[in-house]
This record gives C-alpha cells, structure tokens and sequence, in this order.
C-alpha cells in the first residue's frame, strides 16, 4: 500500500516538471528538424515558436494527425536564431519519400 502511494506521488510529481525542448544548437536557435518525425519536431522546438507547415507533395494537404507525417526540409536553417521568426516546415506522410 506504501509502495503504491509512493509510486503515484513520484509520478504525480514527474508530471509537473517542465519538459526540456530539444535545442541542438543551444537556446533560441533552430535545432536540425528534417528527417524527423513531426511529433518529434515540435518537440524539439520551443513552446511559443511560430510554426507553419507545406505539404511537400503540393497538394495542400492538412495535417491532422502529426504522428503520421514526417519532416521532409525547414527554414530557416539549423542553428539560425528564432527570436520572432517563424519556422516553415516541408511535411508528407510517414509512408512517402521527401521529394
């Protein structure tokens, strides 16, 4: 039962930590994204940064489920700063090639 307690308590607490976004080339700068899943993109950009997303076929397609596209290019480049710019990302489906 104490065991049990103390399990939900450390989980609880794990919660509330802030996760970390993933900056590759240290704060502020945009991290090496292409090639990556989409989930996995966002996560490693900071919070409030300003992403827009292109299909790369050219199809205009929508994502609606980012765990079902990947990360094809981005602008601007890896290890640019961000401060208030927005990051365009090039997606198509997990199951397609880049083109």
């Amino acid at each position: 039962m104490v065991n049990r307690i103390v399990t939900a308590s450390v989980l609880a607490l794990c919660a509330l930590v802030p996760a970390v976004p993933a900056q590759a080339d240290g704060p502020g700068r945009m991290p090496q994204v292409a090639g990556r899943r989409l989930v996995s993109a966002y996560a490693a950009l900071h919070y409030d940064t300003s992403v827009q997303l292109r299909d790369g076929r050219g199809a205009g397609r929508h994502v609606l489920w980012p765990a079902g596209w990947k990360v094809c290019a981005q602008q601007p480049a890896a290890g640019t700063p961000l401060q208030g710019r927005r990051v365009t990302l090039t997606v198509v489906k997990r199951k397609e090639s880049c083109p």
